[in-house]
């Protein structure tokens, strides 16, 4: 008997949709793809296991030093060598140490060791043991937070200056951010520095910036 090409058509068409109904029922399941990790966790070096001592040698220290050494005036043989930002690419170096003191300062608002496990020592004359700096934060943790939101005010500040390329308030606004670092360092690292700072600072004799007109 001849089979009518419309009815060899659908026979066909039968016989592959019961292949692949077979295949796919044994088939081993495709195992899912691991989920991306959480962009907003803090991994690695800036997890809070990252101590403070950390946070500031990598960070902060390096940061800041984009400010202070933008403007400077050293005394030499040959006379006065004044540095102060003049290209593009001076002030954007600028940019960069304001907006990461200003990123810096909230790694810090995460409570965090002083110092690492491994490298729990006082590193310079006149420190405090890192559990003494630990302590001394913990029975005062609205002034430790106030430091840190110092450091912040500081960082934004000068993104404002860098932005008007202004050298004169850059000249005053790293002088106030080294007495911010400094305020928070007598505070909870040096205490017993603090007489002979204020000592010290009480005996220079400072001339009045002359008007300019």
């Amino acid at each position: 008997m001849r089979i009518a090409p419309r009815f060899l058509l659908v026979g066909m068409v039968a016989l592959f949709v019961a292949a692949f109904t077979v295949q796919a029922c044994t088939s081993p399941v495709p195992t899912p793809e691991p989920e991306a990790a959480d962009p907003s966790t803090p991994i690695g070096e800036f997890h809070s296991d990252y101590s403070v001592r950390e946070v500031m040698t990598n960070i902060i220290d390096v940061v800041a030093d984009h400010v202070w050494d933008a403007t400077t005036v050293d005394v030499t043989p040959q006379g006065v060598v004044e540095k102060k930002p003049t290209t593009d690419e001076d002030w954007a170096m600028v940019t960069r140490g304001a907006v990461s003191l200003v990123e810096g300062s909230n790694l810090l608002k995460i409570k965090r060791r002083v110092a690492p496990a491994d490298d729990n020592v006082a590193k310079n004359p006149g420190e405090l043991h890192p559990e003494e700096v630990e302590a001394l934060i913990a029975k005062s943790p609205a002034v430790w937070n106030a430091y840190v939101e110092a450091l912040r005010t500081e960082g934004l500040k000068i993104a404002e200056i860098a932005k008007a390329r202004d050298v004169a308030k850059l000249t005053q606004a790293g002088a106030e951010l080294d007495q911010v670092c400094e305020s928070c360092h007598l505070t909870f690292w040096y205490p017993g520095d603090r007489p002979a700072v204020e000592r010290d600072k009480n005996s220079r004799v400072i001339s009045p910036t002359p008007a300019t007109r």
